[in-house]
């Protein structure tokens, strides 16, 4: 009755030193998660705004030609670059697992892809696929440097005519529980509907063709930058989840740990009574 005792004294033990860790662990989580939240919605306002302005120009410049444009694209190649966005920490849940199964469906064979984070890189070290290690060093949203990197990449190589499509894989926040892995198609930039509620062409200065040639790098780099930060907020926000379902799971265990030891406690007394009265009955 003791061993069983010391047992469940050990597992409690146990229990309690990882609760400690999911409890601290959803602490950092949920201050990161806050943090890069307001950063998104903040960029959300600047990156609407670089959006709709790409859009006009380009609504408006119908005689300007630029290689990063839909319309003006001739690849030389029928293969595509895939950007995969993942994580480089675990203990984020499904966060990794559903862009890896989105990731599975949409590349072929002979496709090639830059992943972002550690956790993609050792999923996908398999071979399938062509791996571009440029930027496997990507560590999160903060190092600005890649970012920039990776736009200068992916422009060079898609006018060369390396490519046919570039496409971003990331995960879309929805809110702090909800979440989605999505594939969109960031080259070549594709040429809006014309608007018949706009009465007049805008003035484009200096000319049509340097607004477009300075402004779609600028666009370019704002996508990007907007999906690897929403990427950041849903990687958080799993890891956040993860742990508060980690610290009630172990609060449960505990709760059921407690009352197991309470039990075998009063039965190792009720035993030591029994034996107590059964030797005095024998004396």
């Amino acid at each position: 009755m003791s061993q069983q005792i010391n047992r469940i004294k050990q597992r409690i033990k146990t229990v309690n030193g990882a609760l400690k860790v999911t409890s601290a662990m959803k602490l950092v989580s949920s201050v990161k998660l806050k943090k890069w939240k307001n950063k998104m919605f903040i960029n959300r306002i600047y990156s609407s705004e670089i959006e709709n302005i790409t859009s006009d120009v380009l609504q408006f410049a119908k005689k300007v030609k630029n290689p990063l444009i839909i319309s003006e694209t001739k690849s030389k190649s029928d293969k595509n670059l895939f950007i995969i966005v993942s994580s480089t920490l675990g203990l984020c849940g499904a966060y990794n697992t559903n862009i890896f199964k989105l990731a599975d469906v949409s590349l072929k064979p002979s496709d090639e892809a830059i992943i972002l984070g550690k956790k993609g890189l050792s999923h996908f070290e398999d071979g399938k696929f062509k791996l571009i290690e440029d930027f496997s060093t990507y560590h999160s949203i903060s190092d600005q440097t890649i970012i920039r990197q990776l736009t200068n990449f992916i422009i060079e190589h898609f006018i060369s005519g390396q490519y046919q499509e570039i496409h971003l894989i990331y995960s879309s926040f929805k809110n702090s529980f909800v979440f989605l892995a999505k594939d969109v198609i960031i080259l070549p930039v594709k040429k809006p509907e014309e608007n018949s509620e706009l009465g007049f062409a805008p003035i484009l200065e200096p000319t049509p063709q340097k607004l477009v040639d300075s402004l779609l790098p600028l666009y370019l780099k704002t996508i990007i930058y907007s999906k690897l930060l929403e990427s950041e907020v849903c990687e958080q926000a799993a890891r956040r989840n993860a742990m508060e379902n980690a610290t009630k799971n172990a609060e449960e265990l505990l709760d059921n740990l407690h009352i197991e030891f309470n039990k075998a406690r009063q039965a190792a007394i009720t035993q030591e009574i029994t034996e107590i009265v059964a030797s005095a009955k024998a004396l």
